[in-house]
């Protein structure tokens, strides 16, 4: 996948010969969530099987919602998919035991 500036101005994130990226990554730019910091947590509207920017989710399962996280820095972010927001919180505590929400 090419993270050139120039194919985020465009808002593309993939080689659009072989069509829409696949998801978006997950960071955690070598930090520890310590939990003194609540992070965000909120749901991600899917046009089909799509984000607003392109990106490609693959199949949406049913009862599956996708949800973005997003540290206490921007460093820490990622994607989980989960019945609801306390599943995902779960989810997201699988990658940072400590995380805390708001609410």
């Amino acid at each position: 996948m090419n993270n050139r500036p120039e194919d985020e101005a465009a808002g593309w994130g993939g080689d659009p010969s072989r069509g829409a990226q696949m998801g978006r990554p997950t960071l955690d730019g070598g930090f520890t969530v310590t939990g003194s910091h609540p992070m965000t947590l909120r749901k991600v509207r899917l046009n089909g099987d799509y984000d607003s920017g392109g990106a490609y989710w693959g199949c949406n399962s049913p009862g599956s919602i996708l949800y973005y996280f997003e540290g206490p820095i921007s460093d820490i972010s990622g994607y989980v998919r989960a019945a609801d927001r306390e599943d995902a919180k779960a989810e997201v505590r699988k990658l940072h035991p400590k995380a805390r929400f708001y609410r």
